[in-house]
């Protein structure tokens, strides 16, 4: 993704378009498939997906 000025990469942020990287993944068989973790790169926020 293009770098963006500091304050558009906010805005992007706040309005739900954030820039993930994965930072940590967990492997599974079954049904519990695997959970990713991932860290928006702008503000810092982490989330959890069942991947």
């Amino acid at each position: 993704m293009a770098k963006l000025p500091r304050f558009l990469g906010r805005l992007c942020c706040w309005l739900g378009f954030h820039d993930f990287r994965v930072i940590d993944k967990t492997f599974g068989f079954g049904d519990a498939g695997g959970v990713e973790k991932l860290e928006c790169r702008r503000c810092g926020v982490i989330v959890a997906r069942q991947g």
